[in-house]
């Protein structure tokens, strides 16, 4: 069984190194346009080789890139022989850039998103057990391959992962909230922040800006593509901001104590997970 991953930064290293720790493929081959990118998978032995194209040969290529890149390449192997599977971020719009390009989505394509990542990227993120214990869902269409999806799945799951089965519009309005939406919100309120501010800051300016560190390349693309539910979601905050910003104004603490109950007891039942997804 030969792995092709396409893009070797956290995500596709990440996936390199867990399915060869966990012996689900005799090779693994790298596909990565970044020069300093493909010498340091090399080095970090995430691949076993890197190649400029995905050869016919391959049993399996993992998509990796940024969101905007996903649409072109499942394109580009639509009649390839291997399963192809994907890490973006979203789902309906990478899928819907699929139809728009090639009037429908390859069976052998099943397209995923794992609930896990970094603020960091690149090959040096890379880490085997970055799937174990995290959620990956999938979004198969009426088009997908039922054997596809089964065999990507039991790949998800050899590697420590929970599989979630969602419909792809759901995926991306539901991930435009828990994911997309507090990304922007960070990168909005570092701009304010001053160097006089970073001098005294502590843990809850941590904890709230660590995914504001993430890379524009990747998020700028994931806005766009997910801009009408974003969109949304901001409104929906805009409107809980303004309806705090009146309590404020009031001076009404008992409605904003209650606001801050009920913020408090959603959150917990979130729970502290050993993971927190950064890549949308």
């Amino acid at each position: 069984m030969r792995l092709v991953v396409v893009g070797t930064g956290l995500m596709g290293g990440s996936f390199a190194l867990a399915a060869r720790a966990h012996g689900l493929f005799e090779e693994v081959l790298g596909v990565e346009p970044d020069p300093e990118r493909r010498r340091e998978a090399l080095a970090l032995a995430l691949v076993d080789a890197m190649v400029d194209e995905v050869p016919e040969a391959a049993d399996a290529v993992l998509l990796a890139g940024p969101s905007h890149t996903i649409a072109p390449w499942v394109s580009r192997l639509r009649d390839h022989s291997g399963i192809v599977f994907d890490t973006g971020s979203l789902k309906a719009a990478v899928l819907d850039a699929v139809r728009d390009r090639t009037q429908r989505v390859p069976a052998r394509f099943v397209a995923c998103h794992p609930l896990t990542g970094s603020e960091r990227s690149g090959p040096q993120a890379a880490d085997a057990g970055l799937f174990r214990d995290a959620q990956v869902i999938v979004t198969p269409t009426a088009e997908t391959d039922a054997q596809a999806l089964a065999r990507v799945s039991d790949w998800w799951r050899a590697v420590g992962a929970r599989v979630v089965t969602m419909e792809p519009e759901r995926h991306d309005r539901v991930l435009a909230v828990t994911s997309h939406l507090p990304h922007l919100v960070a990168f909005a309120y570092l701009q304010q922040v001053t160097d006089e501010h970073l001098a005294h800051a502590a843990g809850g300016f941590r904890d709230f800006t660590r995914i504001g560190e993430a890379d524009a390349d990747v998020w700028v693309p994931i806005f766009e593509l997910n801009r009408d539910a974003l969109l949304a979601a901001l409104g929906d905050l805009e409107a809980d901001l303004t309806h705090m910003r009146r309590l404020l104004e009031q001076g009404d603490t008992a409605g904003l104590h209650a606001l801050l109950a009920a913020a408090a007891a959603r959150r917990r039942r979130f729970g502290t997970p050993r993971r927190v997804a950064d890549d949308g």
